[in-house]
């Protein structure tokens, strides 16, 4: 839109003049009184293309300053959003690091009280074997 405004005021300039221009050569004076004229409209014409020059530099600073101010927004934003997923992933690996320390040691304990039932069924199961070979012994006479 910017560049529509800026380009219209270019034509309307560049038409002013050349119409000014054309005007002053087939008008009735005399050339001094041409020149002259001439003369007035080229720095009116100078005046009036510094005005829209210094117009489309405001335009374009406020806008590099628009651009600006939206990265720097837009990084912050950025940012912040990185800063809270590293959180929650620190979070969740902590987590997980407890949930299986405690899941290691709750196998770790339900293998050694395995490991002792195992021990002991294997103790008894060793002495009815004693038992029954003391008995045979016995009874074979030997």
């Amino acid at each position: 839109m910017a560049d529509s405004k800026g380009d219209f005021l270019v034509g309307l300039l560049v038409g002013g003049a050349l119409g000014a221009a054309l005007a002053l050569l087939y008008a009735p004076q005399a050339g001094d009184e041409t020149r002259e004229t001439l003369k007035r409209k080229g720095l009116e014409l100078k005046d009036s293309a510094g005005d829209v020059y210094d117009q489309v530099k405001d335009q374009t600073t406020t806008i590099a300053s628009q651009v600006k101010d939206s990265a720097t927004n837009l990084a912050g934003t950025v940012k912040e959003s990185a800063s809270t997923v590293a959180s929650r992933v620190g979070d969740t690996v902590a987590k997980v690091r407890t949930d299986t320390a405690e899941g290691v040691a709750e196998i770790k304990e339900t293998a050694v009280a395995e490991a002792s039932t195992i021990a002991g069924a294997a103790k008894d199961e060793v002495r009815s074997v004693r038992g029954t070979v003391e008995t045979n012994e016995v009874a074979n006479g030997s």
